[in-house]
């Protein structure tokens, strides 16, 4: 499915994917749900079969990713690739101290993330 080199192209196609799956299925429920970048260090299987039987292989690789990043790494993701706003707005609401706190932290889960998927 990947290729041993991940590019930095590949991790935010690839995140932007993970980010879509993630808001149409909190939208979808019609209420804001408890969503795996919410649980940090919580493991993969808080789902009931039904649902974990919908969260394609892709998806679910990248969120056991995420969730064993640091609590820093995980809101910038999810203030870049989850939530609807700018990054300044989305940063501010997630309690970084500004968009360029939050861009930080978004670069090294980026990092982060090509490390492991280039395995």
């Amino acid at each position: 499915m990947m290729t041993t080199n991940i590019t930095i192209k590949q991790v935010r196609a690839a995140l932007k994917k993970w980010g879509n799956f993630w808001v149409k299925r909190e939208m979808g429920r019609g209420f804001k749900s408890q969503s795996i970048s919410d649980r940090t260090g919580q493991p993969t299987g808080g789902f009931s079969s039904s649902e974990a039987m919908s969260v394609p292989d892709d998806i679910e690789l990248i969120t056991s990713i995420i969730s064993q990043l640091r609590p820093e790494c995980i809101k910038a993701i999810r203030a870049r690739y989850v939530m609807a706003g700018t990054m300044t707005e989305t940063s501010k609401l997630l309690g970084f101290d500004s968009k360029r706190s939050a861009e930080f932290w978004l670069v090294k889960a980026e990092r982060s993330l090509m490390l492991e998927l280039s395995h």
